[in-house]
């Protein structure tokens, strides 16, 4: 009877668990395969998108607010949203959910990170606001990261925008940041020799994005046995390395010393994306 008891008691447990379903959140920029798979018309006018995104198994619940952005907040001026609700897909590392004849791709980049894609398993390219990462509301301990990209091939310099949390990098770069910190903004300029294509430095930041403003240091790559590739760079006159882990040409995520990946908010995402060139010399 004893034996019964405890094996109804495991069964329970195991399909509870077995069910239990991971949500993520974050918010991205609108993109023309997200508005076809939510069903939100080209012509409405967006600024980013807010996820709530819970996946289980073999299906999935999201729910998306979208509109134009309130200065000053992180709300929006003119909140609409979607809900919605349907079959998940999972191939290696690419979930697809299922809606209306419609699908999205999401790579897993970790246990904590989702990343939009393209109907080709591209990774989208976010702006200087906001990324396309999902993030773990309950991230876990990982160091895992299931992309293996390719050495760069692009023309120098790479340049990449976006906007962080400011908490999870403010104990790494800057201690005195004060806890009313939320948003970091970053623009980065990642130069090399024209001719062997070696890394020699970097620009990062500054008022209006002019150089002689820029906070100047040196870079370089490594290229890890387990086929990581990871950007360092060390600032002139500062203590601290900032790491980023490549995803492809396009994306760089943030790194901690002990080699994980930073997870973000519902508002910010721990990424940079990549322009096609660089800002004008004009005043932001």
């Amino acid at each position: 009877m004893k034996s019964s008891t405890l094996l109804t008691i495991l069964l329970i447990f195991s399909s509870t668990s077995y069910g239990q379903a991971t949500t993520f959140v974050g918010s991205t920029p609108p993109h023309a395969v997200v508005r076809a798979f939510l069903g939100i018309s080209a012509s409405d006018s967006i600024d980013f998108m807010r996820w709530k995104l819970s996946v289980n198994k073999d299906s999935y619940e999201l729910t998306c607010k979208y509109g134009i952005s309130k200065g000053g907040t992180p709300g929006f001026i003119d909140e609409k949203v979607v809900h919605g609700a349907g079959k998940l897909t999972k191939e290696r590392h690419i979930y697809t959910l299922h809606r209306n004849n419609q699908t999205l791709e999401l790579l897993e980049i970790n246990e904590n990170l989702l990343h939009l894609a393209d109907h080709h398993s591209n990774m989208l390219v976010g702006n200087g606001g906001y990324s396309f990462v999902l993030n773990n509301d309950r991230p876990k301990a990982t160091q895992s990261f299931t992309i293996a990209p390719s050495p760069n091939k692009q023309a120098y310099p790479l340049v990449f925008e976006g906007r962080t949390p400011c908490q999870g990098l403010s104990h790494l770069l800057d201690p005195n940041k004060q806890d009313a910190c939320l948003k970091m903004k970053w623009y980065v300029l990642l130069y090399a020799d024209p001719i062997t294509q070696k890394p020699t430095y970097y620009l990062e930041g500054g008022s209006g994005y002019r150089k002689e403003t820029m906070d100047k240091g040196t870079w370089s790559i490594q290229t890890l046995s387990n086929g990581r590739i990871i950007y360092q760079l060390k600032p002139d006159n500062k203590d601290h390395v900032i790491s980023l882990l490549k995803g492809d040409d396009n994306i760089l995520f943030f790194v901690r010393p002990d080699g994980s990946l930073l997870v973000g908010n519902e508002d910010f995402s721990y990424t940079l994306n990549r322009r096609s060139r660089e800002y004008d010399r004009v005043t932001r």
